[in-house]
């Protein structure tokens, strides 16, 4: 099991101790926010036994969720995942926040990133989902974002998380990390080698340190300090024999 996560074992030893306490002590897990990569984790390593495995990351279609672990005989309420859904409200006429803006702010509060899930931007208005415990010390203490003054209300409609893309298309010679990093954002090879190497880079959620790793249709490519991209397989070719790909940009 370890050997299968490389460089996620104190995590799968976790989620190991998580299944003895269901099966011994009958007891419910309630987990942090877990991206789709670890979630996939639990998945694998909780199986399809008598345990039970609910998720909820507070919006429709969240990509963050936190996940129940429970014996099959438990039932689960929305309640149990102690959720809070806080709508961000700032003068918006003064001063355009970005997700990477509060995102700032909440880590400059201490607040660990697997006690928040999804920032979403919906309508220009900006949706956040927490644990419950930490709503009331968030409410009162994340006051300011760069220079706009904001608070927190609870947010009682429901939001759907719908991403939205700039695409430009590339013409690559190999569908290596290395090349697809270097063309989507236009540094050189050995630049974007050396960020691979170092742990900027992100497939799928996946820290990837292999610059000769091959994307796939649709990866979700994630680079530190420079966003997210959809990594699109045109299934096309020039003359040349270079492949025609798009990044879907997240914005």
């Amino acid at each position: 099991m370890l050997e299968h996560f490389k460089g996620e074992e104190v995590f799968v030893k976790k989620i190991l101790d998580y299944k003895d306490q269901i099966d011994y002590k009958q007891r419910l897990i309630l987990t942090s926010f877990l991206d789709p990569y670890h979630q996939s984790i639990v998945r694998s390593i909780i199986g399809h036994g008598d345990i039970q495995i609910k998720e909820q990351g507070g919006f429709l279609n969240s990509e963050s969720k936190r996940m129940i672990l429970a014996p099959d005989f438990y039932e689960i309420e929305e309640s149990d995942f102690e959720i809070v859904v806080c709508k961000i409200v700032y003068a918006k006429n003064f001063e355009k926040l970005s997700h990477r803006d509060i995102l700032g702010a909440l880590m400059s509060l201490g607040i660990k990133r697997e006690l928040f899930g999804d920032i979403v931007e919906k309508d220009k208005e900006f949706y956040l989902a927490v644990d419950r415990p930490i709503y009331e010390y968030l409410k009162d203490e994340l006051k300011m974002i760069k220079r706009s003054k904001v608070k927190l209300t609870k947010c009682q409609e429901e939001i759907e998380v719908k991403n939205e893309y700039i695409i430009k298309s590339f013409i690559v010679s190999s569908m290596r990390l290395d090349k697809i990093i270097s063309s989507f954002y236009k540094i050189s090879r050995q630049k974007a080698a050396e960020f691979i190497r170092a742990g900027h880079v992100k497939v799928n959620h996946k820290p990837v340190e292999q610059i000769n790793y091959l994307c796939n249709n649709k990866d979700i490519i994630s680079f530190k300090k420079h966003g997210r991209v959809m990594f699109v397989d045109c299934n096309r070719q020039t003359r040349s024999n270079n492949y025609v790909v798009e990044g879907y940009f997240y914005k």
